[in-house]
Formats: structure tokens, sequence, C-alpha cells
């Protein structure tokens, strides 16, 4: 469970690396690295799936390029000051969460470039939270069917909202925060498997 507060924590996470990052090839966030947390492992061929859907989709989807940040290793105790979280389980070989996260200011933009017509102003935050269900999807999606060599499935997503909202994590294995940030906002992807 996460508890909010406004000074999240960010602890940076060590990594290895194996190869050279060779700036020609396909964006990556964390080239060739393993994430080592206590005995647990989660390896970059499991996070960088999600990186390359997540920027692909947000081009592709409203012409907004995301930048990324490097990634973290979250404290789910730390809080956050997310607004929107749009999280997903993964089975399969591979098991845990995944958590597309952002602030309602780039919900309404998404919303606005997705073409999507609102009728009533009162629509938007219930057209902004099934928008955000359906990209969830689109990354968890896209990124299953690029990691290699491993047999997963993605559940329907669910949509939490609003001010102080918590999320349940499996416990005592790493999450991976992947932070972004547009034009109209910051946002993240969360990733923690075991």
């Amino acid at each position: 469970t996460e508890r909010r507060n406004h000074s999240p924590s960010r602890t940076p996470f060590k990594c290895t690396v194996k190869h050279s990052y060779c700036s020609s090839a396909l964006p990556t966030l964390a080239p060739n690295f393993t994430l080592r947390y206590t005995e647990f492992q989660m390896d970059v061929k499991i996070i960088n799936p999600f990186l390359i859907s997540c920027e692909s989709a947000f081009k592709n989807m409203f012409d907004i390029p995301p930048q990324h940040k490097d990634p973290y290793l979250l404290d789910p105790n730390a809080g956050h000051a997310w607004e929107i979280s749009g999280l997903l389980g993964i089975t399969g070989d591979c098991n845990g969460v995944v958590a597309f996260r952002l602030h309602k200011i780039l919900a309404d933009k998404m919303l606005e470039r997705s073409g999507i017509e609102i009728v009533m102003e009162s629509e938007r935050e219930e057209l902004a939270k099934q928008l955000v269900s359906e990209f969830t999807n689109i990354i968890a999606g896209n990124a299953a069917s690029e990691i290699k060599n491993k047999d997963i499935k993605v559940s329907p997503p669910v949509v939490v909202a609003g001010k102080d909202h918590t999320l349940s994590w499996p416990k005592n294995y790493p999450i991976v925060g992947i932070p972004f940030t547009t034009q109209y906002g910051p946002f993240e992807v969360d990733v923690c498997f075991k």
C-alpha cells in the first residue's frame, strides 16, 4: 500500500553495466543492466519493453514525445503526488504489477489529443479514466509481446484516482519507477515483478 505525502522519496539503485550503450540502437532507458535488490533481480529485458512501448504509444497516439529520466527504486511507503493510476496484473512466467501514473492535467491533454468528443464537461473525468485504462493496457500488451522467451498474460486494467489513493504492490519485491516528462507534465510507469 502506498501513502501520499508531498515529498516522494526516490532511492537511486545501483546497476551493473554489461555492455556499452549505442545511441543508434532502439531507444532504451536501461541499457543492459540488471537491477539488484537484496537477493532479487529484475532484468533490463523486462524493463526496456515497457519503456519503448510507452514512448512509442505516447508519440503515436497523442503526438506528445516524452523524455525519460533515470529509473529509480520506488519506496511504496514514501507516498506519491499522482492523481490517476492505471494498473494491471501480469501473470505467467513473470508475475507482478504495472502502473501508469499521471496528473489530471496530462490526462486531460491526452483526452484532447485523442480526438474523443466531450459532449458534457461532467463526462471529462470518466472519459479520462477510460483513456488511462486503455493506454495502460496498450503499454503492457505491447511490452509483453516484446519480452522474448517468456509466457506473459496481462489482466484487464483498473484505474484508481483521487487524492491519497493507494496501490497494493507485491510484498518484498522491488518496484522500479520509470519517470517521464512531457511539455504537459510528468508521468511515470512503475513495474514490479516477482
